[in-house]
């Protein structure tokens, strides 16, 4: 009994030592396989120490529950305040979070631990940029560029440049980049895409052949080269261009609308309709568009497309009657708080026109009133005056058979009929003597 009691001691003892050595391995095996929730399921059962917590703290990260990561990240980067590892995971967690300015003060920290480490720069740089502090990226990424001889860098300078509005700059450290690195498609895009936006449209020519002379495959270059020819004006070739494009599918607006335009110039209304119609379904609001697709349609002989689609832009064209009802009462009304009162009667009378009955009633009273009490035009004011009296007049009978109209309304237009016909009569009298 003795002997097997110390045989089952051995055994246990024994057990227990593979099962020590073994959970390590489980732990690996666990991760290895991308098995975060296994892995977690693990720790949860061990003694929390340091390397324990941060695999902890990675599976939650690796799992997307930043915040859970954090909560354990951050005890630690207070008792291990030099630990690049902690600190850097933190960064990562708060970016993920979008508290971008809680992740730059990490990277802030681990600049301090580690001055030489241009990773920790480069994401700070880039971090400064997603807040749109273009200036302090720009001199964090020059820095870079030159201390470090991070040629990466070039582009991300051309692109805090180009966000400042400092396009010369942008299009330098663009082409610079592009220069160091012939297979940049980004920067040679980007000074293209530059080039085209401040009319430089041949450097656009020239520079989007070069790269097409080595590399015919990318489709942004590809679109780009076909917008410099029209930018040119030379539609025969950027037809082309834009039809290669379109036959490797690219059915972009950008691509229909110019196709089309550029047959249009042309006049080639055949060839520029399809690709017309397909730009204004993707865009109803471009008038040129609009217009370009009801002249084709009409060359073609669709009357019946061609007149809608010109009401539409005649629509579009001429405001309609109550928005220059209101620029001109509203001009008008200027005028008379300016005390330019002749000015001021002129834009009232203009908006007469457009105006609906209820609108051209005041009208006629504020015309009547400047006219007698600022430009001493007893005869006009008259003639306003009876405009306004018939005016009310109508409005009081319409009011006197609507339902539901508070008898208050009614007693009220009724005085103000009364007290105008008092003060026609006053004014007519004074014409007299």
């Amino acid at each position: 009994m003795k002997k097997l009691r110390t045989i089952l001691c051995y055994l246990l003892f024994c057990s227990c030592y593979l099962f020590s050595q073994d959970n390590p391995n489980l732990l690996s095996g666990y991760l290895r396989s991308f098995q975060y929730q296994k892995a977690l399921d693990y720790i949860e059962t061990q003694e929390q120490t340091r390397d324990l917590l941060i695999r902890k703290a990675l599976c939650y990260k690796a799992l997307g529950d930043y915040q859970r990561s954090l909560e354990i990240l951050y005890p630690l980067s207070k008792e291990y305040t030099a630990d690049l590892q902690i600190i850097t995971e933190m960064a990562v967690c708060y970016e993920a979070l979008s508290q971008r300015q809680a992740s730059i003060d990490c990277y802030d920290g681990l600049i301090r631990l580690d001055s030489a480490n241009v990773y920790f720069k480069m994401q700070k740089a880039d971090l400064l940029y997603q807040q749109g502090k273009y200036k302090e990226s720009l001199d964090l990424f020059r820095h870079i560029s030159k201390d470090h001889m991070m040629t990466n860098a070039l582009k991300r300078v051309g692109q805090c440049f180009e966000k400042m509005n400092i396009a010369d700059s942008a299009m330098i450290y663009f082409k610079e980049a592009w220069e160091v690195n012939p297979k940049d498609g980004f920067s040679a895009a980007s000074l293209v895409n530059l080039c085209l936006k401040n009319r430089r449209s041949l450097e656009a020519v020239t520079y989007s052949d070069v790269y097409m002379e080595m590399d015919t495959t990318d489709q942004q270059m590809n679109l780009l080269n076909a917008l410099s020819y029209y930018s040119i004006d030379d539609y025969e070739t950027a037809i082309a261009k834009f039809e290669k494009c379109y036959e490797k599918g690219d059915s972009s607006l950008i691509v229909n609308r110019s196709l089309g335009l550029a047959y249009y110039s042309l006049n080639d209304s055949y060839n520029a309709q399809p690709f017309l119609e397909r730009a204004y379904e993707q865009d109803t609001t471009n008038n040129n568009v609009l217009y370009c697709l009801a002249v084709t349609c009409n060359d073609m002989g669709e009357h019946k497309k061609a007149i809608p689609h010109f009401l539409r832009l005649l629509g579009r064209t001429i405001p309609p009657d109550l928005t220059l009802y209101l620029y001109y009462r509203n001009l008008g009304s200027a005028y008379d708080k300016g005390s330019h009162y002749k000015e001021a009667v002129d834009s009232y009378t203009k908006a007469l026109a457009y105006g609906g009955e209820n609108q051209q009633m005041n009208l006629y009273y504020m015309i009547g009133n400047i006219a007698e009490n600022y430009l001493e035009d007893k005869l006009k004011a008259l003639e306003y005056f009876k405009l306004y009296k018939a005016s009310l007049d109508n409005y009081l009978s319409k009011l006197r058979v609507k339902e539901g109209v508070e008898p208050k309304e009614i007693e009220e237009t009724e005085f103000k009929v009364k007290h105008l016909d008092f003060h026609i009569s006053k004014l007519e009298k004074e014409m007299v003597r």
